[in-house]
Order: C-alpha cells, then sequence, then structure tokens
C-alpha cells in the first residue's frame, strides 16, 4: 500500500508489482514449443498472457483463434503454427486488424509455410496451413520493425529441420527484448550464436525445468513517476533486481535525471527523490519504448523540455500511442509535438483539469 499526503505531497509505501507479461508469454511459447510438462510460476496476469495460456492449454488447437487485443499472442501464435499441422484462421480486435504482421508472414511464407490474409493485404486476420516438418534455413528481417518479429522466429528456430540463420537489417530497435529472447531460450539449453547482425540456432531440444517469470520492470516506470512528481517520496518495490533480462531495468537511470534513486536490496528495490533534476533532457529509447509515454508524463508534470526518439514501434501498439499523449497532454495545457518516431515537449506549465483523462 502507497499512502500520498496531498498537502505535504509526501509518498511512502510498498507496491507489489505483478510478473512481467513479455517474460511470461515468452515461457509459455517456450513450454508449447518444447511440448513439455513442466511447470510455470508467478506468470503475469495481463490480459495478453491469459489469452496465450488459455489458447496453449487447450488439449487440442483450436482452427479459429482470437487474439482480442493481445499483439504479442497473435505474433508468437503465427509463428508457432507454421509448425503445427492443421489450418487455423488467427485473428483479434478491430484494432489487432490494424496492425501490420507482413515482415512476419513474409518470413514464414519463406520456409515454405502457406498463409493466407483473409482481409487485407500484409494485417490479420490470417489463415495458416502449418507443417510440422519445416526445413529451416536462411532469412532476412527489418529490424527497424517489432522486435516482437523477430522473437517470434527465434522462439521456433530449433524446432526447424536445418535451425535458422536469421539475418537483422540495421537498425535494430528494441535490441534488450531480442536478448530477453535468447536468455530465456539459453536458460531452457538452447545454444546460439551472434554473429554481427545475424543469429544461428541449430536444431536442438528445449531442456525441462521449472521456471518463474521475474516481476515487471516495465510496470515500475509508473512508480517511478509517482515518486518523480512528490516532493518526498520513499517506495519500497518488492523482487526487482538488478541482474535481469528485461532491459527496461533502464527505467532507474532514466529517472535518475528526474530526481529518484535508487537503492537495491536484497528483497528488491528502494526508491526515494532528491532535488538533483535535469532542467533539459535527450533520449533515444528506441531500446526501451514503453519507458517513453510515463517519463514524458513526469517531465511534464515537472515542467522539464525533453526529447524523445526511437519511438516508431509506439504507432504500432493497441492504439498510436504518441498520438494518444498528445491529446490527453493538451487537457492539461501542454502542447507536444510528435511524428513518427518521436514526441517533443517544451518547458511548460500544467493547468488544472476537471474532465475526464
Amino acid at each position: 500500500m502507497v499512502e500520498i499526503n496531498a498537502s505535504s505531497n509526501r509518498i511512502e509505501g510498498c507496491v507489489q508489482l505483478s510478473a512481467s507479461k513479455s517474460i511470461s508469454n515468452r515461457l509459455l511459447m517456450i513450454k508449447a514449443i518444447s511440448n513439455s510438462s513442466f511447470e510455470l510460476y508467478n506468470l503475469s496476469e495481463s490480459d495478453d498472457t491469459q489469452i496465450l495460456n488459455q489458447i496453449l492449454s487447450n488439449t487440442s488447437l483450436p482452427n479459429e483463434i482470437n487474439c482480442h487485443h493481445a499483439g504479442t499472442t497473435l505474433r508468437f501464435l503465427t509463428a508457432y503454427l507454421s509448425t503445427i499441422k492443421g489450418t487455423f484462421r488467427v485473428f483479434g480486435s478491430d484494432r489487432m486488424h490494424q496492425r501490420p504482421i507482413k515482415p512476419l508472414v513474409d518470413c514464414i511464407r519463406k520456409l515454405g509455410i502457406k498463409i493466407r490474409y483473409l482481409e487485407n493485404e500484409g494485417f490479420p486476420p490470417i489463415e495458416i496451413l502449418g507443417n510440422e516438418t519445416i526445413e529451416g534455413g536462411e532469412l532476412t528481417i527489418p529490424g527497424n520493425i517489432s522486435s516482437q518479429f523477430i522473437s517470434a522466429l527465434l522462439l521456433i528456430a530449433p524446432k526447424l529441420k536445418n535451425g535458422l540463420s536469421l539475418r537483422i537489417i540495421d537498425p535494430i530497435l528494441s535490441i534488450p527484448y531480442i536478448k530477453m529472447t535468447l536468455s530465456l531460450m539459453q536458460e531452457m539449453g538452447i545454444k546460439y550464436v551472434w554473429d554481427k547482425n545475424t543469429i544461428h540456432i541449430e536444431h536442438q531440444a528445449y531442456s525441462t525445468r521449472n521456471l518463474a517469470a521475474e516481476n515487471d520492470w516495465s510496470s515500475s516506470s509508473f512508480i517511478y513517476s509517482l515518486a518523480s512528481l512528490s516532493n518526498e517520496s520513499k517506495i519500497e518495490i518488492p523482487h526487482l533486481y538488478s541482474e535481469s533480462v528485461q532491459g527496461d531495468f533502464y527505467v532507474s537511470e532514466l529517472y535518475s535525471h528526474l530526481g529518484v534513486e535508487t537503492s537495491f536490496h536484497k528483497g528488491g528495490i528502494t526508491i526515494k527523490k532528491n532535488n538533483q533534476v535535469s532542467t533539459k533532457l535527450e533520449f533515444n529509447l528506441s531500446d526501451f519504448p514503453d519507458l517513453a509515454l510515463p517519463y514524458v508524463v513526469s517531465c511534464a508534470g515537472l515542467g522539464i523540455e525533453v526529447y524523445l526518439s526511437g519511438l516508431e514501434s509506439l504507432k504500432i501498439k493497441e492504439s498510436d500511442r504518441l498520438v494518444s499523449i498528445k491529446k490527453e497532454l493538451s487537457k492539461f495545457n501542454v502542447e507536444c509535438e510528435i511524428n513518427d518516431h518521436s514526441i517533443y515537449v517544451p518547458k511548460n506549465q500544467l493547468i488544472k483539469y476537471n474532465g475526464m483523462v
């Protein structure tokens, strides 16, 4: 529980975060691909993870698979279902049908799998004619798209008869998420070689061992934002550690520029507010795009000029997040500038807003 004293703007308490969605989804896929019965603990309670777990828990996979709003689920399943004998129609919400999937489909087609677009070219819904005996080989994929396309291919690579050599064309965005995928695969016995821009994975079997998902560093960004906007704070966040496979561990460094210091201890972390706040900031968050929005809000609240780039992937989330944050900040008299890859917020003065955000 966190206690907020409105008169002094002081915050103190303890916040228990849920498990990482990114780790949970990858572990669920590894379990499904390995066709083993090991146990997974501390899985995320997010909709994405719950939907994926429900689909994969079926004794036999249904031919019609509704991924709802879960983008990770749809992308990971597109690759996985390609390795299963059968015909599968994969679809989701209206917004999901506006999110591109062509780079992933193009790669899977090159592996000899037949995939058909059911409505608009390059977008879900799709029909997959899966095959249990895919040869594998060499593929090339752009790196400036969703890293989930790359992770989806890497996860199935050990199952392919000749393995997979995946060449990623520069620039490569969200590298920490690719590293997360490889780290979890390695933890489950998979060997790989990352040579320059090519990742080589031979045909091999996942090992079987029980695993627990880490708690979510990405979610901690909202607690960091709360601390940054306070006059004084001391917040305990259990079960977050410096030795993490999550790239969003960078949140501790990012918020140090907003006067939030992080101390690590055996049980997790403690964050405190100090007065060492920057007045002008610029970061490339191509490796950490999910940290951008809470960070922008904190900067706006503190009246700090900030420019964040490397945000291409935010355009194809469950909404266009850059357009959404611009709209919501305008309600507080904060006018920001956005384009396809960046956001700029000038030094400003927020106003009180009594409507709905």
